[in-house]
């Protein structure tokens, strides 16, 4: 009998182990991937997330509550909340919509900042903090918005740690010894003031 109970317990396990992967579609005989909780196969059909109208980035609604990982396909179109029609992932806090173009969006130039040159020395400027006070900064003063755009000109930012930071051209008459911080913090030295032609590129990508 205890040969019996002990059988059973084994099968038990491996019926447990066996439902902690599910596959949908395909051959029922081969067994999902390693590693993969949920694996659809099909050679004419596609993956059709649920479809709902997201109202804000900041709110979950019309889901109860915000969780990290969940992805929706968003059927709004809210411009004072930048939301547009597409796929939207969840930080756990806010919507962020899923881009597929690795060329426009995964990098892009700094905001123009003034850089004061009439004094020679070495000195420090936040790149992400100017970036974010001139793009997520609804009390920015100098922004101009047009007709119906949101007062941010972005909803949300990466973190400043989420970036990488390039200097790709400098006037090096004027700027030297340039370094930047992991968080976006760069520091350099004014050797002499600036003219009509110099310049100081600086570009983000999102890692």
């Amino acid at each position: 009998m205890k040969k019996i109970y002990l059988i059973l317990f084994v099968v038990s396990l491996f019926a447990v182990s066996v439902k902690a992967q599910v596959k949908i579609g395909g051959n029922a005989t081969v067994a999902p991937e390693k590693g993969a909780v949920l694996e659809l196969q099909s050679d004419n059909s596609g993956f059709l997330p649920s479809r709902v109208a997201l109202t804000k980035l900041s709110e979950a609604t019309p889901l109860p509550a915000h969780v990290e990982g969940m992805v929706v396909y968003n059927t709004a179109s809210v411009p004072a909340e930048n939301l547009q029609p597409g796929l939207y992932y969840n930080t756990g806090q806010q919507w962020v919509r899923l881009y597929t173009s690795p060329i426009t969006e995964s990098w892009f130039y700094m905001p123009s900042i003034a850089f004061d040159t009439a004094t020679e020395g070495t000195f420090t400027k936040d790149l992400y903090a100017e970036f974010k006070k001139q793009l997520n900064d609804e009390t920015n003063d100098n922004a101009v918005p047009s007709d119906n755009a949101p007062a941010k000109a972005l909803a949300s930012v990466p973190a400043a740690t989420d970036l990488y930071y390039y200097v790709t051209a400098y006037d090096p008459d004027v700027f030297g010894d340039i370094s930047i911080t992991a968080s976006g913090v760069m520091t350099y030295t004014v050797k002499a003031p600036a003219t009509d032609e110099t310049l100081l590129n600086i570009v983000f990508v999102e890692k």
